[in-house]
């Protein structure tokens, strides 16, 4: 009886050594690899070293010590605690490896009690009767090895479940060497059953640790064999990660400009093998950099996630989508027939792009200008046909936008004068050469000059005086409006605080913001310098936006347009009537003019449905207690309509044209212009 006794203390010894070993080992492991699943399975195997000696112990002191000795409880207690929780800790690891995803903290603690108090409670039972009592015994032992055994159980189901994805035999061997050792724990519960049944035990069971230790070593290895499959399937998965990054862009998954080129350059050799023709629509997202100002990075990320979903969805899986770069994006459509298989994509696009965008809670507008080339006709090699692709898609913008254009060769010419323009233009504005002409604007009772319309021009050194609609649009395209706007801003301020000192007068000034300018985020900031360093009252510069501009996103227009009324500036909406503003927008928008357009104005004394709208439009704004400016005012039968329609203001030739400074001065020291009668 001795010689078994001390063959279990032995095995015991032995088993809480090797679990102890590889609790250290797999700590040691989890310093350098930071894995959360490693610490666990180390604290199950600590506790389980911990389990066996104290329950050792416990075995040894009950030989000599009573029940209730202080030093045999807390033995007893240690061994309940840490038995319970063994089985716990691997459970948890075995979950954090097989789903990738940690426990959450507060269900680790409700477990971890729940094992432990068990634990204890299962301890305090039969406190009273022997050590070798079968009750006991099955309350102390074979309990904790039912529970452990389905535990490790458990445990193997789970890394089954992964074993068939992950390469190499880490994963398999820890799922056999823990479906033996539960098998192995349950088998002791049944010992016990037979203990408690026939007051005896059977003869091996004395040897069964050395079956014990035996699986502990097996785990062992198959938990460390396990540990560096893991990790070099994760470096194979981190080093394919970092491929796809270096060929695929983050925000939208798409292929980046690197690998689009790559897909190019092998098709254009396939076409060119088989005499194929194929086409790179190239596009670009109209007014995007408006949203993306306005309304942030975030909101702009994510519509461009949602474009790419959407144009996606448009394309063939054989097609190569990309995003070329910003809220430029390029498309390769390989083996066509025909030109119109290539425009046929074009317009599925831009129709599928006019359905609006939820994005945010906010519904977003977009639309796309589309450039096609095709190969071999409009270019022979990658950088030939990107290109006149891109030449495309910026004459698409110039006819409106929302639209696609096939590429043609008269194209290139009027790129090149594109970019010649704005090279010229840049030189302009470093060089002085714009300047600012002024319009009046009349008063509808007594004619007098109330104030101006600031308008820009350019004194080309060559072609002479330039009217806006020569270089406009190449400032908007390069971005140039922006610093050309502010100029004109400032001297206005500058011009017309200058005329209200000379002549004593409260004169005012207009400065029309392009669309560009109406999203910057710091224009409050622009205008407030402007009237600072001028010393212009606020109340004498007139803001004016387009009904266009103030619609492409209303809210955002509020916002911006009661900012700049904080400053005590007046706003006035241009060219009404032209766009498509609802009345419920009007209302709220808070502006101080309408500024009736001149292709209403211009036949009012021939046209019935003009001087309808024109009438229609006095009143409302006067119900509305705004003021009126009619623009385009050249004939006296005009200019009567509107009098008696009680227009508050005009402005057109009938008065003047725009004109340089030097010459509006004179029309001020005249007080009233010679044709208002």
């Amino acid at each position: 009886m001795f010689d078994q006794r001390l063959t279990i203390y032995a095995m015991e010894v032995a088993q809480a050594t090797a679990s102890l070993v590889l609790g250290v080992l797999l700590l040691s492991f989890n310093r350098y690899y930071r894995k959360s699943y490693l610490r666990d399975w180390a604290l199950s195997w600590v506790s389980l070293a911990i389990y066996e000696v104290t329950s050792g112990l416990a075995l040894l002191a009950s030989e000599s010590m009573p029940a209730i000795h202080p030093a045999r409880i807390l033995l007893t207690f240690l061994a309940a605690a840490a038995g319970y929780a063994q089985p716990a800790f691997l459970v948890f690891g075995c979950y954090e490896l097989t789903t990738r995803r940690q426990i959450r903290q507060r269900g680790r603690h409700v477990v971890l009690s729940v094992s432990i108090a068990l634990g204890i409670a299962l301890s305090l039972v039969f406190v009273n009767q022997p050590s070798a009592s079968p009750l006991r015994y099955m309350a102390r032992f074979g309990v904790r090895s039912l529970l452990a055994g389905a535990a490790f159980l458990v445990a193997a189901a789970m890394v089954y479940r992964v074993r068939s994805a992950a390469k190499g035999i880490g994963f398999n061997l820890v799922t056999v060497a823990f479906t033996l050792y539960g098998a192995e724990l349950i088998h002791y519960f049944v010992l016990t059953c037979i203990y408690v049944q026939s007051h005896r035990q059977l003869g091996y069971s004395a040897y069964l640790g050395f079956l014990d230790f035996a699986l502990l070593a097996l785990i062992g290895i198959g938990m460390v064999t396990c540990l560096l499959e893991d990790e070099r399937e994760a470096t194979v998965l981190a080093t394919k990660e970092i491929e796809h990054l270096a060929y695929h862009d983050s925000l939208t998954g798409l292929p980046n400009r690197a690998l689009f080129l790559d897909r190019l350059i092998v098709a254009m050799a396939r076409a060119s093998r088989y005499q194929n023709r194929m086409a790179l629509l190239f596009f670009d997202l109209d007014r995007f950099k408006e949203i993306n100002d306005s309304l942030g990075h975030t909101v702009g990320d994510q519509l461009l996630k949602a474009v790419a979903e959407r144009i996606r969805s448009c394309t063939r899986e054989a097609d190569s989508l990309a995003r070329f770069g910003g809220d430029e994006f390029t498309l390769l459509i390989d083996q066509i027939a025909t030109v119109d298989d290539a425009t046929r994509v074009g317009r599925k696009i831009i129709d599928a792009l006019k359905v609006p965008f939820r994005v945010s809670e906010r519904e977003l507008f977009i639309s796309t200008s589309i450039g096609i080339g095709i190969y071999p006709d409009d270019g022979e090699d990658t950088n030939r046909l990107i290109r006149n692709a891109d030449t495309a898609m910026y004459r698409a913008k110039e006819q409106g936008r929302d639209n696609y254009q096939l590429y043609a060769p008269a194209m290139n010419e009027q790129a090149v004068q594109r970019l010649a323009l704005e090279q010229l233009l840049r030189k302009a504005l470093s060089q002085n050469e714009l300047v600012v002409f002024y319009q009046p604007l009349v008063d509808g009772d007594e004619h007098l000059v109330t104030s101006a319309e600031a308008l820009i021009r350019w004194n080309h050194p060559e072609l002479g005086l330039l009217s806006p609609e020569h270089f406009i649009s190449a400032a908007e395209a390069s971005g140039l409006i922006l610093p050309i706007g502010n100029w004109v801003l400032q001297t206005a301020c500058v011009q017309a605080k200058t005329w209200q000192v000379k002549y004593g007068a409260r004169f005012g000034v207009s400065v029309n913001l392009s669309a560009r300018q109406f999203q910057q985020a710091d224009l409050v900031d622009q205008v407030r310098v402007a009237l600072e360093k001028s010393g212009l009252d606020p109340g004498c510069l007139d803001l004016e936006i387009t009904e266009s501009n103030a619609m492409q996103n209303a809210e955002n227009s509020i916002r911006m347009l009661r900012d700049l009324k904080k400053l005590g500036v007046r706003i006035s909406m241009d060219d009404f009537g032209t766009g498509y503003s609802s009345l419920s927008y009007l209302k709220r928008f808070p502006i101080d003019t309408l500024k009736l357009d001149q292709s209403f104005v211009r036949d009012l004394h021939i046209d019935e449905d003009d001087r309808a709208i024109a009438e229609a439009v006095i009143a409302m704004a006067h119900s509305l207690k705004l003021n009126v400016v009619a623009e385009g005012v050249e004939t006296q039968e005009q200019l009567t309509f509107l009098k008696e329609k009680h227009c508050d203001h005009m402005q057109g030739f009938f008065f003047s044209r725009p004109v340089p400074p030097e010459e509006f001065e004179a029309m001020i020291s005249e007080g009233m212009l010679i044709n208002a009668t």
